[in-house]
């Protein structure tokens, strides 16, 4: 009888093991089988392809066709905006670097026809990249803890005052930070709900990107999916110029800082958040309400600053100038005229604000407040020389 028991318990053991074994092998073939699909399904719809003097291949697709790629939004009948139905009030008078040109970045000098916007074209090894990349970043947000480690970040945010934001903006420094294997070194803008969150700015990534370029870039975190750029159900692109993922190529150096103007606005009209992009806030991008459980109604917290990564065992990289913060904008990476935009739509210096930094005195964020000086505004300062190895 004890022999009977113990034959059975290894046949079920074994039964255990080969299904698991059949399941993870049915598993990693849906998903490599995905991954041959999309860049097919991609390219089905281009109608015209186009090349960026950096080497970058992106199809023209339809606006009104980029649903195909929407899997929440297949089923709708959908009026794709290109603006935003209203606008954020109040004087800005924000000035930034003037950084974009079509004529200087399409090899065809203006990008894609009218009515059409421009795909980044990926191939299976891409997307592949691009997995990890976004497995790598998509964690659940507790700075300061092992949930993610070898994440640091050097951050200012607003408090928790259970406000509404309708968005936030800054004009943003940029930089080339030194990373290598799968770090990545970012500066960007984050609106966030719970657990769902945008955010755009800068980065690094060559796991992502495949060079060690500055790209512009977008992440998105909803409730069923994460992705970067354009890569999944959530972000369209509306302009026929202005791509993501394109490189930013006019580097900040202390004779000469260049930066970056971003504003992400929350529509309550429609419940779209809308990208705005440049001194004249172009939207070259929404994303629709219904991609977003909490972010549709609005954000709690608004953050700016800095983030990077690297594997606990390898030495992080620099974020922002690669300087120890000197409180000089020559030397460090900074985020100017951090404003959020209020329940009444008014664009408003970011008030009530904190600070959240770890592993001093690798990075370090001085929030230097509301300076009096028009240029600045609301003024914070970010960075470090990175090199910390552990979590």
């Amino acid at each position: 009888m004890a022999k009977m028991v113990v034959l059975l318990v290894l046949f079920t053991f074994f039964l255990s093991f080969i299904n698991k074994e059949v399941g993870c092998k049915r598993i990693y073939r849906e998903d490599h089988m995905e991954l041959k699909r999309q860049p097919k399904l991609l390219h089905k719809f281009a109608k015209k392809t186009i090349r960026t003097k950096y080497g970058d291949t992106y199809d023209c697709i339809r606006i009104n066709e980029q649903h195909f790629n929407y899997r929440s939004l297949k089923n709708l009948t959908y009026d794709f905006p290109v603006r935003s139905t209203s606008n954020p009030k109040g004087i800005r008078d924000q000035k930034s670097s003037s950084l974009f040109n079509p004529s200087n970045f399409w090899l065809n000098g203006k990008g894609c026809p009218d009515g059409m916007v421009p795909i980044k074209r990926y191939t299976e090894d891409d997307l592949k990249r691009a997995k990890l990349a976004t497995e790598i970043h998509n964690s659940k947000y507790k700075p300061l803890t092992v949930d993610r480690p070898g994440t640091h970040y050097a951050i200012v945010r607003t408090k928790n005052t259970n406000i509404v934001y309708h968005g936030g903006s800054a004009i943003i420094s940029i930089y080339n930070p030194k990373v290598e294997g799968t770090q990545y070194s970012s500066a960007r803008i984050k609106v966030i709900n719970g657990p769902e969150s945008i955010e755009v700015g800068w980065t690094v990534n060559p796991t992502l990107y495949n060079d060690t370029q500055t790209r512009l870039y977008t992440f998105t975190k909803t409730s069923s999916s994460s992705c970067f750029d354009t890569l999944c159900n959530s972000l369209i692109p509306v302009r026929t110029d202005i791509p993501l993922g394109m490189p930013l190529e006019s580097i900040s150096t202390p004779e000469q800082q260049f930066d970056l103007q971003l504003m992400l606005f929350w529509d309550s009209s429609n419940g779209n958040w809308f990208l705005k992009f440049g001194q004249d806030e172009t939207v070259i991008g929404f994303w629709p309400k219904n991609v977003f459980t909490a972010l549709g109604d609005g954000a709690n917290y608004v953050e700016w600053g800095g983030e990077v990564f690297s594997p606990p065992d390898v030495p992080s990289p620099p974020m922002g100038s690669d300087r120890n913060l000197q409180q000089d904008i020559k030397y460090d990476a900074y985020c100017k005229k951090i404003k959020t935009i209020n329940e009444t739509d008014y664009v408003v210096n970011a008030v009530d604000t904190e600070k959240l930094s770890d592993i001093k005195p690798y990075y370090d964020v001085f929030d230097e407040g509301i300076t009096g000086s028009a240029d600045f505004q609301h003024l914070i300062l970010f960075g470090g020389v990175g090199g910390y190895t552990g979590d």
